[in-house]
């Protein structure tokens, strides 16, 4: 129920904003020519005199890049998706595989389309009934196992020689094969579940999702119980809104992901952010303001970051008639680790809780078997994201704290300050595995050194500054819950 939210909820959202920005201040400090590798940035923007643009974030530039090189792509999609729609929509998956494979092609050559090829064509076929979930399963392990030996132990050395391409069209192939293990079992476990009706579940609906260019490198990774609204929503639902109108709300929200792009980007020209994290010494004795506050930065400038991927994908999946999940949740007022999986890549969560969590228990079943369940999960996210050392550290934290945060749940009522309380010493180390993901494990390691043995005193002034942070989220969630109420009283 709706009810007015503390004054003590205001208060912490005041403490909480002013710790921001006294930690934003203390990174701009360090943001400066005396940091390792500074000569070697981008020469940033006219309009910032002598600011330099932090461009040490990979994944950033490479996706810049990308858009630079193939943005024409997105363009050309849009005509020829309408073109299908008005002209022949029962062939839209033919004319998406005809498109993607063209695209392909072109950005790459005959041996990237040949690996793509050869992914699909081994998930679709030699698949027996009686073994058939099984068999699947084995072929999402095998090609994960395969593309990790590449990106591991013989990544950049030789594999881009054998196919002809530059590092960054290796990178690419590596996002898109990755991308597919996740789709390709999506597609296959569904047409396994549906026996009796095969309707677009022929091998050109599974190139069409695989290829599907505004989602083929950045994601999101939709189920394909989604991406199978197309044929639905193609041909009936877009009918009522006409074409104009359709093109004024898809560039409204690509208006808003390059405006986010533009905070990114400004933002990197007086918050030096990746550089930062690269001076290992300088984070073991550096202010503990400006050691936190970069903590907070990296997740932000990381969300930001995935709030323009996604959004560009969400905007043109949603213009296709596409029923496509919500934009990552901003991660400023998460105080709930299993909010941050659940809202943040809402795709990701989707396939991990339909294909293996709730294939392993229900809601009935015992605790030992849920935490199995969940540790079975983890160990999907971790092989998938690559078997590095600083992603096991980063899996196997959140996994341990999910678990506690549920157990502090269940024990203290949901609006009480003890369930702040404790859920507060939980909090701080699943915010602390997220700086092995952003960064290294050696970064992660200092972090989790100057929490807990550096002095006392310096926990507690972290724990009190966590606790607003926990509260803020409270107060958000009461705002948003009070919203609704208001909402659902209007329409009554």
């Amino acid at each position: 129920m709706a009810h007015k939210p503390s004054k003590e909820l205001f208060g912490c959202a005041a403490l909480y904003v002013g710790c921001l920005l006294y930690s934003f201040y203390k990174n701009y400090e360090l943001s400066n020519e005396n940091l390792e590798n500074y000569h070697t940035l981008d020469t940033g923007w006219f309009i910032f005199k002598n600011r330099r643009r932090d461009d040490f974030d990979w994944e950033w530039e490479h996706y810049i890049g990308f858009v630079e090189r193939h943005g024409l792509y997105f363009l050309v999609h849009v005509v020829v998706m309408e073109l299908s729609r008005r002209v022949c929509a029962k062939h839209t998956s033919t004319i998406l595989t005809i498109f993607g494979l063209i695209v392909i092609l072109r950005m790459y050559n005959v041996p990237v389309l040949t690996v793509i090829l050869v992914q699909s064509l081994s998930f679709y076929y030699g698949n027996p009934a009686k073994y058939y979930r099984c068999t699947i399963w084995l072929k999402t392990f095998l090609w994960i196992a395969v593309i990790n030996y590449f990106k591991v132990w013989y990544f950049y050395d030789k594999l881009n020689v054998h196919f002809n391409i530059h590092n960054d069209q290796l990178l690419e192939l590596s996002l898109i094969t990755s991308w597919n293990v996740i789709k390709c079992t999506s597609f296959c476990l569904d047409k396994g579940r549906e026996p009796s009706t095969k309707e677009h579940y022929g091998l050109r609906d599974l190139m069409a999702y695989l290829l599907y260019f505004p989602l083929l490198l950045m994601g999101p990774a939709i189920v394909y119980s989604r991406f199978k609204t197309l044929h639905s929503h193609f041909q009936h639902e877009l009918e009522p809104n006409s074409f104009v109108y359709r093109m004024w709300i898809l560039a409204k929200r690509l208006m808003m992901a390059w405006f986010w792009a533009l905070v990114m980007l400004a933002g990197q020209h007086f918050l030096y952010v990746n550089l930062i994290q690269q001076d290992l010494v300088l984070l073991r004795h550096v202010n503990l303001w400006a050691l936190y506050g970069l903590g907070f930065l990296m997740g932000q400038f990381f969300c930001i970051k995935y709030v323009v991927f996604y959004g560009v994908g969400i905007a043109f999946g949603r213009f296709d008639g596409i029923d496509m999940p919500a934009k990552p949740i901003c991660i400023a007022r998460v105080n709930q680790y299993s909010d941050m999986w659940k809202f943040f890549d809402r795709s990701l969560y989707e396939f991990l809780f339909k294909y293996i969590y709730t294939e392993l228990c229900t809601k009935t079943s015992g605790l030992p078997r849920k935490i199995l369940a969940s540790l079975a999960t983890f160990a999907f996210i971790y092989i998938w994201h690559g078997v590095f050392l600083f992603i096991l550290i980063w899996s196997l934290i959140n996994w341990v704290c999910i678990l506690l945060e549920r157990l502090v749940n269940h024990c203290t009522p949901a609006d009480s300050r003890w369930r702040a309380i404790i859920g507060t010493h939980v909090f701080i180390p699943s915010v602390l595995s997220n700086f092995f993901f952003f960064a290294s494990e050696s970064v992660g390691f200092i972090y989790l050194q100057r929490t807990y043995t550096e002095s006392i005193s310096n926990y507690l002034g972290l724990y009190v500054a966590s606790y607003c942070f926990y509260q803020t989220g409270q107060l958000v969630k009461n705002l948003q819950t009070n919203y609704r109420a208001d909402e659902e009283r209007r329409t009554k």
